[in-house]
C-alpha cells in the first residue's frame, strides 16, 4: 500500500515526516510499523492483537491507569518491544456494552504527546468509518459488484468521485436548514431522488422543475439557486 501511495503521491522525506500512517491492528505488525518508520512516516496505530495485549495489561498495577473516557483506561507499557525509531506504547482497557473487558496497544511516534492526545487523534478515526459505512450505505458500494477487474475499479472510483459531490453539495446547495445534517443514505434516497424536469432550449439548460408536492422541494429549489448564484447560470 505504501509503495503504491508513493507512487501517486512522491512524498518528500520532510513531507512524510509531517504526515501521520493512522490504523487499527490491521496494519500495526512489528514488520509494517518498522517498514513505515524506516521510510520516514509518522505512525499511529493500535499493535499486535492476540495475547500481547492481556500480557502487557497483566504487568500494570491497577493505580497507573488513567481515564481517558467513559469505560475506558490507559497506561504507559512495560517494556514495549522496540522499533527502529523511539515510539510511545502505551495499554489501553476498556468495558463493552456487554460487561466485557477488552485490551489492546496502542503505538505512537509522535514523542511530545501526551496519552490524552495519542488517544483522541486516534480516536477521530471514527469519523473516516463512518464516511466509510455511509458511502457503504448511500452509495451501495457493497451492492454493486462487475464481473471484469477493470470494471469493479472504474466503478470505485465512480463512488468515490459520487461521494465528494455528496459532501460538496451540501456545503453549496444546503449549508443551512433541515438538509444540511443529511448524510449520503438521506441525500440520494430522499433529496437527489426528487422527481423532476429538466428543460433545455438549443443544448442549453433553461428550466429546471421540481414536484412541489415532495416534502424537501422547497428546500431543494432554494439549494439549486445557491449552486447556480455560486457557479453561474449556465
Amino acid at each position: 500500500m505504501l509503495a503504491a501511495l508513493t507512487k501517486v503521491l512522491p512524498f518528500t522525506t520532510e513531507q512524510k515526516q509531517r504526515t501521520i500512517l493512522r490504523s487499527d491492528a490491521g496494519f500495526g505488525s512489528d514488520q509494517n510499523v518498522n517498514q513505515a518508520l524506516s521510510a520516514h512516516w509518522q505512525v499511529l496505530t493500535k499493535g499486535k492483537g492476540g495475547k500481547r495485549p492481556a500480557a502487557f495489561a497483566a504487568k500494570i498495577a491497577e493505580a497507573d491507569w488513567q481515564p481517558v473516557g467513559p469505560k475506558r483506561w490507559g497506561a504507559p507499557a512495560i517494556e514495549p518491544p522496540s522499533y527502529v525509531r523511539p515510539t510511545q506504547h502505551f495499554v489501553i482497557r476498556w468495558v463493552t456494552n456487554q460487561g466485557e473487558v477488552k485490551q489492546a496497544t496502542l503505538l505512537c511516534s509522535i514523542l511530545d504527546w501526551s496519552l490524552a492526545e495519542v488517544m483522541a487523534h486516534y480516536d477521530d478515526r471514527g469519523a473516516c468509518e463512518t464516511e466509510i459505512q455511509a458511502d457503504k450505505r448511500g452509495l451501495q458500494l457493497e451492492r454493486r459488484r462487475k464481473k471484469q477487474l477493470a470494471a469493479q475499479e472504474a466503478l470505485i472510483l465512480m463512488t468515490d468521485v459520487a461521494h465528494n459531490l455528496l459532501a460538496w453539495t451540501t456545503q453549496w446547495m444546503f449549508p443551512t436548514g433541515p438538509l444540511a445534517h443529511f448524510g449520503p443514505l438521506r441525500l440520494t434516497q430522499d433529496v437527489l431522488a426528487l422527481p423532476g424536469r429538466l428543460v433545455f432550449e438549443k443544448k442549453r439548460l433553461t428550466e429546471i422543475h421540481l414536484n412541489k408536492r415532495h416534502p424537501h422541494a422547497p428546500d431543494v429549489a432554494e439549494g439549486l439557486q445557491r449552486l447556480l448564484d455560486h457557479f453561474g447560470l449556465p
